[in-house]
């Protein structure tokens, strides 16, 4: 049995001889042997080792309460044998080791301990001679009489005295494991004393499990998640738990709470024990932290000799769902987003190791904002450029718009906007690391469908259509032709790629283009583009080419007349309708859009030159087949002359005139006046006469011209 803080020392020879002794009264034998020991230089080294010290384990005999104290002979037949009992046949003598065996099995059932056997180096066993029986002492023996009284007693009450033995060494046990037990029982029952603080978590009269779950259910991860935020006068810097390492250490905090009253002398533990009792003790989070100190007072180093790392520049940016802006999509009640800048704030300078301590402190007391007073700004942040936020973020509107060969519709779409001036009001009165917010507007677009595109009339004009059904037919085509035609914002129209080609394969017949001038093919086409001009005039769309006719017609005013060579461009903000027909003995055509002027135009022109016509008679015979009497007129001749054209603007509010804008000059030629000359019969000579020719004279015509289109003078614009 190795030896420890309760085991019993080795025994001596001595105790050797009285284990034999009690073996021999267990068994009722004698030994045969006799023990020599010879002391060797293994055994001096043996007993020079120490002892086993107090902090090896013991092996203390497990002792049932309930089990007998003493061995009983129903127990153990075999140590009490009978004694009346015919005597046993004479064993053999046993070897050194058997004996040893047997030595050591009796001596473990008296006391339940198990003996470490010797080293038998430099031992030898002789036979020990037989005790002779006992006899009756002599009265005169050498003894004393009390001596051999106490051996006649043993001999006689053997049994008794073993189990008082016994009784005697299982009381001494369970004595010595009672005051183990009392020696290691904790004073304060395992749990830490009263009025403990581990930081502001009173963790008094708890165990160390209760105290540490308490810490984690009050402190938790906050060390380990939230940032240390120092104010610099509204310069905030952050510190990451990343950076400063910082995450709490509870079982080691519980450590030194348990610890309080439990260290030093007997003295200074009664006395914190008594000062539990009324006074809070405190232990600092901070030495349980973990912070990584060089790691904090580098970066604050760093920020403080450095203005630029300190600095925060202006932020901006649009808060809020983005909108659908599409007319065809769009919801009016749908909120708008919010345009948020965040002024910057300026670079400062400060005391590091002030801040340094400032940030410990707020560390142990599990605070996570240190707000530092005494700063020095060093550079502010660049101004806002409000213009460029205006345009980062503007969106212009967009009217919808007509194909204009196919006529389909694209929807247009809502701008977006902010008030640059109410904005600017706000930044002005806004301070450093402020925020202001704008809210963002919608803009309408001026045409937001197809269905309001041509709900007003621009400008209409109309010329009487005249002459032979041939002419009528291809007044009709030509309208057609143009009829229903979208011209969108800064789109151009011709007439004649809109027309197309005057053949015959596209109906057009040969007529006479107006009364009094050759018939050809299509003959009557530039009526309707001439009633287009002056339309086109009415409602300020750009003439971007007009020619006029050779000869003043007789189907529109003076100086509004254009070949089939006319262009026109939508200089306008949205698209126009071009409606032209041929209806009541008229060639109609209009311009629809959307109205925004404040006036309407009229037309007018004046006559500044004229160029006489010439007469000529052509010679017939007297039984022409024509039928033609002398004097009788072929040609209806008509004057030249040079017209110049204007278009006035009248105000829509009062009908007062605004202005007068010049359109175009025009030059006609003059038309010849011819006469019928009848041949006289075969006897009378035939005589032609002719007038002389006059030259064109100029002079300035006064009257003045103006028509909205009443079919009987019709006026343009260029």
């Amino acid at each position: 049995m190795s030896q420890g803080k309760f085991s019993s020392p080795r025994p001596h020879r001595e105790e050797e001889r009285e284990i034999e002794k009690a073996y021999r009264d267990l068994t009722r034998k004698k030994s045969h042997k006799t023990y020599e020991h010879k002391v060797t230089a293994e055994d001096m080294a043996r007993a020079a080792q120490p002892l086993p010290s107090e902090k090896d384990d013991v092996a203390i005999p497990n002792v049932d309460a309930n089990a007998e104290a003493f061995p009983t002979e129903d127990a153990f037949p075999e140590m009490f044998p009978n004694p009346d009992a015919a005597p046993a046949p004479a064993e053999p003598v046993p070897s050194p080791e058997a004996e040893d065996r047997q030595i050591e099995d009796a001596f473990r059932q008296v006391t339940g301990q198990s003996v470490k056997p010797r080293a038998r180096v430099g031992v030898t066993f002789d036979a020990i001679p037989e005790e002779p029986e006992a006899e009756p002492p002599e009265k005169n023996s050498q003894k004393p009489q009390w001596k051999n009284e106490v051996m006649e007693f043993y001999q006689q009450n053997s049994k008794l005295v073993l189990a008082a033995l016994c009784a005697v060494s299982v009381m001494v046990i369970v004595c010595v494991i009672l005051l183990f037990v009392r020696s290691a029982k904790d004073p304060y029952d395992e749990k830490i004393l009263s009025n403990v603080y581990i930081g502001d978590v009173n963790v008094g009269g708890m165990t160390k499990k209760e105290a540490v779950s308490t810490l984690n259910e009050a402190i938790g991860t906050v060390y380990s998640s939230e940032d240390m935020v120092i104010d610099l006068s509204g310069t905030q810097l952050k510190i990451t738990p990343r950076d400063s390492g910082a995450s709490f250490d509870a079982a080691g905090a519980v450590e030194e709470a348990y610890a309080y009253g439990r260290t030093g002398t007997q003295d200074e533990r009664d006395a914190a024990y008594k000062a539990s009792k009324t006074q809070p003790y405190n232990i600092a989070l901070l030495s349980y932290l973990n912070l990584k100190t060089d790691n904090i007072r580098k970066f604050l180093t760093e920020k403080a000799g450095n203005a630029d790392m300190t600095l925060v520049q202006s932020t901006y940016g649009l808060e809020g769902a983005e909108p659908e802006l599409a007319t065809d999509k769009f919801d009016k009640t749908a909120p708008t987003q919010t345009l948020v800048i965040t002024l910057g704030m300026p670079g400062v300078g400060f005391d590091a190791d002030e801040v340094y301590d400032q940030v410990l402190d707020a560390y142990s007391q599990r605070l996570f904002l240190v707000t530092v007073e005494d700063v020095q700004t060093l550079k502010e942040p660049d101004p806002i450029d409000l213009e460029k936020i205006y345009q980062e973020f503007y969106i212009a509107p967009v009217n919808a718009v007509v194909d204009a060969k196919t006529g389909k519709t694209t929807p247009g779409s809502y701008g977006y906007e902010f008030d640059k001036a109410a904005a600017q009001k706000l930044l002005d009165e806004a301070e450093f690391g402020s925020e202001v917010r704008i809210p963002m507007q919608y803009i309408e677009p001026d045409i937001a469908d197809a269905g309001s595109f041509f709900q007003d009339t621009l400008g209409e004009y109309q010329t009487r259509a005249t002459g032979s059904d041939e002419r009528i037919n291809n007044l009709r085509i030509a309208c057609e032709s143009i009829n229903g035609r979208v011209v969108n914002p800064g789109e151009g129209l011709s007439f004649r790629d809109a027309v197309g080609q005057l053949s015959a394969s596209r109906g057009f017949k040969t007529a006479a283009e107006d009364t009094g001038m050759a018939s050809i093919l299509g003959g009557g086409a530039s009526q309707v583009s001439s009633t287009l001009y002056c339309a086109a005039l009415l409602s300020d769309l750009a003439v971007t080419n007009r020619v006029n006719l050779s000869q003043l017609p007789t189907f529109i005013t003076n100086g509004f007349d254009a070949d089939v060579s006319l262009t026109l461009k939508n200089t306008l903000s949205y698209p126009v309708r071009i409606n032209a027909q041929v209806s009541g003995g008229y060639v109609k055509v209009s311009i629809s859009g959307t109205e925004q002027r404040d006036y309407y135009r009229m037309l007018g022109s004046e006559v500044v030159k004229t160029y006489p016509a010439k007469t000529e008679f052509k010679q017939y015979p007297a039984n022409n087949p024509e039928g033609y009497r002398n004097d009788d007129m072929i040609q209806e001749g008509r004057d030249g002359c040079q017209v110049k054209s204007y278009s006035v603007r009248y105000s829509r509010t009062n009908s007062q005139k605004i202005t007068s804008d010049y359109v175009a000059t025009s030059n006609y030629d003059p038309v010849t006046f011819i006469y019928a000359y009848v041949e006289a019969p075969a006897e009378t000579e035939e005589t032609v006469e002719t007038e002389p020719e006059t030259e064109a004279t100029e002079e300035t015509d006064d009257s003045w011209v103006e028509t909205e289109g009443d079919g009987e003078e019709e006026t343009s614009a260029a």
